[in-house]
């Protein structure tokens, strides 16, 4: 499944409504939010208003109505993009702005994923979304386990494969019924034996972003060598790719699959 990293932003400001409507191409939008200073839940990847939009203030200090009232820059922001007339989304209605789509939701706060999730389970999300949550141990997997309790909202399990010993873990995740973890890790050795552990019971999740990868699988690498990249990823079992390219992504997944008919 493509995973299309805070909407299609390409051509839209990142997380707005219109790159979350253009991710309606793919399967799964993957979106950040904090909480303002109402209590209101927005769209937003910084703790600061300043690259997105060019308030210097921080999202805790603004009132949700003021944040959501901001013209967004363009593509991924700076002070070089210009500002367009995409708002700061609310959550609810960037929920809304995607209907066939599956949702990632990223806490960027983890204090903040319970309002997060109860936000999008109120919005009539709770069957189209998950917010995921580090796990590090059987504690963090009984958290996990408890925020989905008190929500009722689907959450993932961030998990870090170290070493073998992490892959203990990765059984101990399968078996309480996670449907997806994301996987951090420096050797596709260890991913290929989680997924032979979670087998049909886990679907394992990665990025490709340039800024966030793993072990030098990143979007820049792919544009020039897909295969080594995502396909590498594939063989040894990932069966999500976030990326800041999906529409490449996608052009590669039909390439190969012509290929292995």
């Amino acid at each position: 499944m493509i995973v299309a990293h805070r909407g299609v932003w390409d051509a839209h400001p990142e997380n707005s409504l219109a790159a979350i409507r253009a991710a309606g191409a793919f399967d799964v939008v993957e979106i950040d939010a904090r909480v303002a200073a109402d209590g209101g839940i927005v769209v937003m990847h910084d703790d600061t208003l300043l690259r997105t939009t060019g308030d210097p203030r921080a999202v805790a200090d603004v009132p949700g109505c003021e944040i959501r009232a901001l013209r967004l820059r363009h593509g991924g922001g700076g002070p070089e993009a210009g500002l367009s007339e995409e708002r700061v989304p609310g959550l609810a209605v960037a929920l809304a702005a995607g209907p066939g789509l599956l949702f990632d939701l990223d806490a960027k706060d983890p204090a903040e994923a319970e309002a997060v999730a109860r936000v999008a389970v109120a919005a009539g999300a709770a069957d189209r979304a998950a917010i995921k949550i580090d796990v590090a141990d059987t504690e963090g997997l009984a958290a996990l386990a408890a925020l989905e309790a008190r929500t009722g909202l689907a959450v993932m399990a961030k998990v870090v494969l170290r070493d073998a010993g992490s892959l203990a873990l990765v059984e101990a995740v399968a078996s309480a019924g996670v449907a997806v973890a994301e996987v951090w890790f420096d050797d596709l050795d260890l991913v290929r034996e989680a997924a032979r552990i979670g087998g049909g019971r886990l679907l394992l999740s990665t990025y490709t972003l340039d800024p966030v990868h793993c072990a030098g699988l990143s979007d820049s690498r792919a544009a020039t060598d897909p295969g080594a990249v995502w396909g590498r990823l594939l063989d040894a079992g990932i069966r999500l790719i976030m990326t800041d390219r999906p529409a490449a992504l996608r052009g590669y997944l039909k390439a190969r699959a012509s290929r292995l008919a």
